[in-house]
């Protein structure tokens, strides 16, 4: 079976300025990507109490994260179609415009919601009870977009 691309991507906050942390994404064999991003010098957003719910620190980030530019090599080299649905269009483009800016680049990929593609909404919070998907980390979120997507075309 081939899956479509999906996205979701963890943010430093949810105020306008925010950064992204983390960013997680699908391949066509239903397999899941996800790293976290190591901020630009400008990004300092950041809201400590998301931090308790996604359980990622600043300083994780900096050690750990790969940069923006890495990033989007990544992304785009796994992508069959410059096509990915997402679970949270607006805050989505948000995140992934700040990442391509960071780079000097447009948005080089087409977002669109993946809920506009599910005949019955309830089944994504069954879906998400069954798993003990979280609804905070961005793996999940992927995760919930393909056994949703599964269950409605499979």
């Amino acid at each position: 079976m081939n899956y479509p691309h999906f996205l979701a991507v963890d943010g430093s906050s949810w105020e306008d300025q925010a950064h992204p942390v983390a960013i997680a994404w699908s391949l066509a064999d239903g397999s899941i990507k996800t790293t976290l991003i190591q901020p630009e010098d400008d990004w300092q957003d950041w809201d400590y109490a998301l931090e308790d719910l996604h359980g990622i620190s600043q300083d994780t980030l900096y050690q750990r994260g790969e940069t923006c530019w890495s990033v989007l090599r990544e992304l785009e080299h796994d992508l069959e179609q410059p096509h990915l649905a997402c679970d949270d269009l607006q805050r989505t483009e948000q995140l992934l415009e700040k990442l391509y800016d960071a780079c000097g680049r447009d948005v080089g990929v087409e977002i669109s919601a993946y809920q506009q593609d599910i005949a019955d909404p309830g089944i994504i919070s069954e879906v998400r009870d069954n798993l003990q998907l979280s609804e905070q980390t961005c793996d999940d979120r992927v995760r919930l977009m393909l056994e949703v997507w599964a269950r409605e075309h499979g």
